[in-house]
């Protein structure tokens, strides 16, 4: 195949013995493959006479995919997503089942107090929520709060 520069300065040409340099105005003999070809023919300072070569190594091929491990995933996901939603509807109904957990009052707490069956914690924490931040640290001092609240009208 020709090529022929015609621009003002000296121009490379990717061939299939290498990069090769055509001077200005000047006409080289080349090797092109079809792959080269098309590189050269979008240059518009190269005409170019001839055919080119084939390519050695053929045309690339279009690769299709397995895609049977994707789509398994995927419909495990759909699976999965499903088990949430039906979990999620199942905790729904179970929180508006529950019924609506009533304070103690100040005499059921101090009852809580004398019940050896009742751990410290358990009053205190039940305390702590009439009495607020003010719950003192000591249990007969949150007796005494709790009958002053009891007795309050």
């Amino acid at each position: 195949m020709d090529v022929t520069n015609n621009s003002k300065a000296p121009q490379g040409i990717h061939t299939m013995d290498g990069l090769t340099y055509v001077m200005p105005g000047e006409t080289k003999s080349v090797r092109l493959n079809e792959t080269l070809f098309s590189h050269a023919k979008a240059l518009d300072f190269f005409d170019l006479e001839g055919e080119a070569e084939a390519d050695e190594l053929g045309k690339a091929e279009t690769l299709v995919a397995d895609t049977s491990e994707l789509d398994r995933v995927k419909a495990e996901n759909v699976s999965l997503l499903k088990r949430v939603a039906e979990l999620d509807a199942e905790l729904g109904k179970l929180k508006a089942a529950k019924p609506e957990e009533t304070p103690k009052t100040a005499t059921e707490v101090l009852a809580m107090a004398t019940n050896a069956d009742v751990p410290f914690m358990t009053f205190k924490a039940a305390a702590t929520k009439l009495l607020g931040d003010k719950t003192p640290s000591k249990k007969d001092e949150i007796i005494s709060a709790l009958e002053e609240l009891a007795t309050k009208p």
